[in-house]
């Protein structure tokens, strides 16, 4: 994109041949109606009925053209919002003395200044758009147009209708959610466009419906884009073609000057956002201003919204959007936001006192921060697992017969014992593996499905496909979602009730490929934001155990010196009764001593000092497994993401909601970690913590290149939580509050390659320890438990040091 400056002349902006990749604050022009509703009106003199830009806005800051004492021109500061929160009133700042009058841009003076540069992008954009559309069309049904209603897809579609063919229709995903002003944008554009088809796409389900069934979305639990967005396009498309599986192109008004995230796309992406799509993005390059100057030189449609103050057009309550975007949506379109905001209050678990705590809720988007369904009113747990030898019972009060019988279609097909009525799941690929299973009818505990496994080995490979395969079963409305991932054709919903063609599913799983925050599969989007762990309430009180103390480095020394006596405190003990107190439970987690409370082989490499690096990873990862306060952290956050601690506290309120008004301390320890031993600090750390004097105000995870061992070391140890010695490296990429274990890779930030270098050099060292199959495509690897131990672990490492 190109740069910009004032330009005094026009009241406008004039670009530049300087170009930029990412500007971080987008400029936007100022219309008479934004200074009505925001109260600016009182301190300028303008026409009221003025149609032309009156001022240019940055964030909350108001500008107009103006030069300095040496005539360089700039955007002179005139007015600030403050305090532009949803329920609250704004505070005005005006940087002038009595009233300023306005002198409206000169729009065609300013559109014909920059016609050069814009006929230049204009003719590249418009090449780049065909290239895309002939480069990809042969692998593709069909091709669409993406509209929103906001400037990007105005643009878009201009240029679009200029240079691909009239048979590229038009579509409209009609959210339910719109503002209000977009759909008269729509009438419009169908009347510009006559000679384009124009689909509106919409979901089977109302969207204040589906916020009911599904809870709010969140900014990690972004459901709706899915439901009401990409899906309702694509199944459209499906019934035009009166085909069961297409894959299509879709051209979409995506910016890389809209977040610094996006200003890394490359302008084609295939099956990023869906399997069957290929996003095309020939606007990716172009910024604000350059969308401005396009849109005000060709006369093309303005959203009303804009003109309103919004700095963009999405939907009416969206669990991305700004303080300042909620306060202007509540100004103009109060009553169809209401709705809404009455299923965020209806729908949380948290106890309100006031109207005024109501508001706060929403105007500080505290809504938005949830990443599961903890906090909901209605949860979805997942399905109890009772284990009894070779046999694994699967029970859930949401499991459904017909749900069942049909998703379990994409696991295998169902075939009958000879001679008899057992049913077998007969698995793909395979000629003899058929494992019985019986669906047992509705009890007070719900519906059961209990498989019989003929070996440990053959239960560990396919419990973690049923335990996804069971959320499905337990979660699924029909939302179609999985309808639109499946490129065979194979997933269909026909009022409501949905289907699986056993002929038609190839078992690729794609269906299950929903991803929460951190990466890992959980089948279902109304899973994800419904579930709610069965531990929740008991590790929330299981904070408290230390003491507000977390594990120092100074805890170390007394335990080598007192051992067995560690734990009996007197006077003359070299630590604090509440330290000792904190220690029960930070040893016992860190595997620094058994639960009896004796001390483990672990502190004979706290004894070696050259080992005390290899001795803090140790702990780390069996802290990231064993304590609840660690493992939250480590699987709720992301490598390198700075997160404030305040921030972290309403992640953990989200998690884990206390139910009283007391002060929440439950980060006491984990900052005190971060601060007070080696776990946080330098390159060698796993945390960075940020001060302000001597108090911690932020936590950043690192990655941290460990030990061989220490790989070793915290494979064992999984495998004891997860009691089996073979996995995938693709299992052990990610991990969320429900999973059974966090692998090395997750608690260390280990890239992949790294971590199978690793095991490829334990496996040549140690051979009775490890072994790797990392050939051909794939990635497993196992251990063996049942011939070594932790401890045999150390003792390789305290033998490597001698």
């Amino acid at each position: 994109m190109y740069s910009y400056i004032f330009d005094v002349n026009t009241h406008g902006l004039l670009l530049t041949t300087q170009t930029g990749k990412y500007v971080a604050n987008e400029i936007r022009p100022v219309f008479a109606p934004e200074l009505a509703l925001t109260g600016l009106d009182q301190y300028f003199e303008y026409n009221p009925s003025e149609q032309a830009p009156l001022l240019w806005g940055i964030k909350n800051t108001y500008l107009i053209a103006a030069t300095d004492e040496n005539g360089t021109p700039y955007g002179r500061k005139v007015a600030q919002l403050n305090g532009t929160q949803y329920g609250k009133p704004l505070n005005i700042q005006v940087f002038f003395d009595g009233k300023l009058t306005l002198t409206p841009v000169d729009v065609e003076a300013m559109v014909q200044a920059n016609s050069e540069i814009m006929d230049a992008l204009v003719a590249d954009t418009k090449r780049r758009t065909k290239e895309l559309y002939d480069e990809s069309i042969q692998r593709c049904d069909t091709a669409y147009i993406a509209f929103s209603g906001g400037k990007d897809s105005v643009a878009l579609l201009d240029i679009c209708h200029r240079v691909l063919p009239l048979s590229v229709p038009i579509i409209f995903s009609d959210t339910d959610m719109e503002l209000p002003d977009t759909y008269s944008v729509v009438e419009i554009i169908q009347e510009h466009y006559p000679d384009r088809e124009f689909i509106t796409a919409r979901a089977s389900r109302p969207a204040l419906e589906n916020w009911k069934t599904f809870g709010p979305p969140s900014r990690s639990i972004r459901w709706c884009c899915s439901v009401h967005k990409s899906t309702p396009a694509l199944i459209a498309l499906k019934k035009k073609l009166q085909k069961p599986a297409i894959r299509v192109m879709a051209f979409v008004g995506v910016r890389g000057d809209e977040s610094h995230s996006r200003s890394f796309y490359e302008d084609a992406s295939d099956g990023v956002k869906n399997a069957s799509q290929l996003n095309r993005m020939p606007l990716l390059d172009w910024g604000a201003h350059e969308l401005w100057l396009y849109i005000l030189g060709n006369g093309l449609i303005i959203n009303e919204a804009y003109k309103k103050g919004l700095t963009r057009v999405g939907c009416l309550m969206c669990p991305e959007s700004s303080e300042k975007y909620e306060w202007f949506v509540h100004a103009a379109y109060s009553k169809a936001l209401k709705p809404y905001s009455d299923i965020i209050i209806e729908t949380s678990l948290k106890q309100f006192s006031s109207l005024q705590e109501k508001k706060e809720f929403i105007g500080k988007r505290y809504w938005q921060a949830r990443r599961s369904g903890i906090v909901l009113k209605e949860t979805l747990t997942p399905p109890l697992e009772e284990k009894n030898g070779l046999e694994l019972t699967f029970r859930s009060p949401y499991f459904r017969r017909d749900l069942f019988y049909e998703w379990i279609k994409t696991a295998g097909s169902v075939v009958k014992a000879r001679g008899t009525s057992q049913q077998l799941l007969k698995l793909p690929k395979s000629i003899d593996i058929e494992i019985p299973f019986v669906y047992s009818a509705s009890n007070k505990e719900g519906d059961s499905v209990c498989f019989t496994f003929s070996s440990l080995d053959e239960e560990n490979a396919l419990l973690p496909s049923l335990r996804l395969l069971f959320r499905k079963i337990s979660a699924c409305v029909g939302c179609q979602a999985c309808e639109t991932e499946c490129s065979w054709g194979a997933i269909t919903t026909i009022n409501g009730k949905l289907k699986v063609d056993e002929d038609k599913c190839v078992r690729c799983n794609k269906c299950y490929d929903v991803k929460n925050v951190k990466g890992a599969a959980i089948a279902c989007w109304r899973y994800q934001s419904m579930y709610k762990p069965e531990n929740s309430n008991s590790v929330a009180n299981k904070f408290a155990c230390y003491r507000n103390f977390g594990l120092r480095r100074e805890f170390i020394d007394p335990l080598l010196e007192h051992e067995d006596t560690f734990f009996q405190w007197n006077t003359e003990h070299p630590l604090g009764k509440d330290k000792v107190e904190s220690c029960k439970s930070w040893f016992p987690q860190a595997m620094i001593t058994t639960e009896g409370r004796k001390p483990t082989k672990l502190i004979e490499l706290f004894r070696q000092r050259a080992l005390n690096e290899v001795a803090w990873e140790f702990v780390w990862i069996a802290l990231t497994n064993r304590s609840p306060l660690i493992n939250w952290y480590c699987v709720t956050t992301q490598i390198d993401e700075r997160k404030e601690v305040q921030e972290l506290l309403r992640m953990l309120q989200e998690s884990y909601p206390l139910t009283s008004n007391v002060k929440d301390r439950r980060l006491d320890a984990l900052k005190n970690t971060a601060a007070q031993s080696p776990l946080g600090g330098d390159s060698k750390a796993v945390m960075l913590p940020e001060y302000k004097g001597k108090k911690v105000i932020a936590l950043t995870r690192k990655t941290k290149e460990v030990h061989p061992l220490t790989i070793l070391y915290g494979l064992y140890l999984i495998a004891d939580l997860a009691q089996r010695g073979s996995f995938t490296v693709r299992e052990l990429l990610t991990a969320d509050m429900d999973s059974v274990f966090v692998s090395p890779i997750v608690a260390f930030g280990i890239a992949p390659d790294t971590f199978k270098k690793q095991c490829e050099g334990l496996r040549t060292r140690y051979p009775d320890y490890i072994s790797t199959t990392f050939t051909l495509g794939n990635d497993g690897l196992e251990v063996y438990p049942q011939r070594h131990t932790l401890e045999d672990i150390i003792n390789l490492a305290l033998g490597d040091s001698q």
